[in-house]
């Protein structure tokens, strides 16, 4: 571990420490602005999420698992939409959590949740003309380590091989069977980056797979995956130089995305092909746009990205970049907001038909 690493770590057990003694009554979990001024544990999330839905009972649905994690942790998920048009409406994919340091993923994910809900009184056109399925949390057990065991671990909590190096867990996003293992990734168990023994090997995947493919969710037209770090906004493929079958359409969503953020924050993040960044194959938003998910509703392909959120790779020290401050939730928050607000407007009005 280099040193920035371990000071990374030791800066972030002290914080935690800081938070155990959080309490579900206390005023940070009810008042908006005091829970958006920390990070906070698995089941502290599970309740704000279960208090939204008894909050919003005419608007989020709470579905307490769609599967169980290695270590058999419910992954739960959430639903938002008004009841106009209920089952004839586009549908939006979002999850977030696949490596367990990247603690703004989960956030951002709750603040637009919220956002979405607080602005539903005098702005109903979102959820009147489209459903928000969401995963708020995909990598439970590894997230929960990174509070009690390493701050800066990335995989889940499977163990894979009793070797030398005591080799645990897979990286999440690089197991979807979408061209597994053709670049981007490692076949060796103690590697960040292990793919796994298998395409869709690890059940927490097999759970989001089980879950997106839900005869209920045909009308999917987009879905995302959120990381951190380094403000990229990352779309199709990343597995190959060969461009998508709708790059045009993608690229100017993905910029829109990029432009909206500059506008709302001033933040400048990057939109571009995975494959320009670096290779990457098993990946999640590449599952959402290939094979499987385009023989399931061959009518359409999905708008798909993947989303790095702050901080910068310039901003960032290393290791460090995993570990942003409590005080830049909001601000990530309100930024993504407002660009899958666009975002979501562009693809109603432009979906990827396939023409047979």
């Amino acid at each position: 571990m280099s040193d920035d690493e371990k000071y990374a770590v030791g800066v972030s057990f002290f914080l935690c420490s800081l938070r155990r003694h959080s309490s579900l009554d206390s005023p940070s979990f009810t008042q908006p602005e005091n829970w958006f001024s920390d990070y906070h544990r698995y089941d502290d999330i599970v309740a704000w999420y279960k208090q939204l839905a008894e909050k919003h009972p005419d608007l989020v649905t709470f579905i307490p698992s769609i599967g169980k994690s290695a270590l058999n942790k419910d992954i739960i998920a959430i639903k938002v939409s008004s009841n106009l048009n209920k089952d004839t409406k586009s549908q939006f994919w979002y999850h977030t959590g696949d490596h367990a340091r990247e603690w703004v993923g989960p956030s951002t994910v709750q603040y637009f949740v919220h956002s979405v809900l607080q602005d539903h009184a005098t702005n109903p056109a979102l959820l009147d003309n489209a459903e928000l399925i969401i995963v708020p949390l995909m990598n439970v057990d590894g997230y929960e380590y990174s509070w009690a065991g390493n701050r800066l671990w990335r995989k889940n909590r499977r163990v894979v091989k009793r070797d030398f190096f005591g080799s645990v867990g897979v990286d999440l996003n690089r197991n979807w069977p979408a061209h597994w293992g053709e670049g981007g990734s490692s076949n060796q168990p103690f590697s960040d980056v292990y793919m796994g023994p298998a395409a869709g090997s690890e059940p927490e995947v097999k759970a989001l797979i089980n879950f997106f493919m839900n005869d209920n969710h045909t009308r999917l037209i987009g879905a995302i995956d959120l990381h951190a770090f380094s403000q990229l906004v990352l779309r199709p493929y990343g597995w190959t130089e060969d461009p998508a079958p709708d790059e045009k359409l993608l690229k100017k969503a993905g910029d829109d995305i990029r432009d909206t953020i500059k506008k709302v924050s001033g933040k400048k993040y990057v939109s571009e092909r995975e494959i320009d960044l670096y290779a990457a194959s098993g990946t999640a938003s590449d599952w959402f746009y290939d094979d499987d998910v385009q023989e399931w509703l061959p009518d359409r392909r999905l708008y798909a990205y993947t989303i790095e959120l702050r901080p910068s790779a310039d901003e960032a020290n290393g290791a460090q970049g995993f570990i942003l401050p409590p005080a830049q939730i909001i601000p990530t928050g309100q930024e993504i907001y407002e660009a899958l607000k666009g975002y979501m407007a562009f693809a109603l009005k432009n979906p990827l038909v396939v023409k047979k």
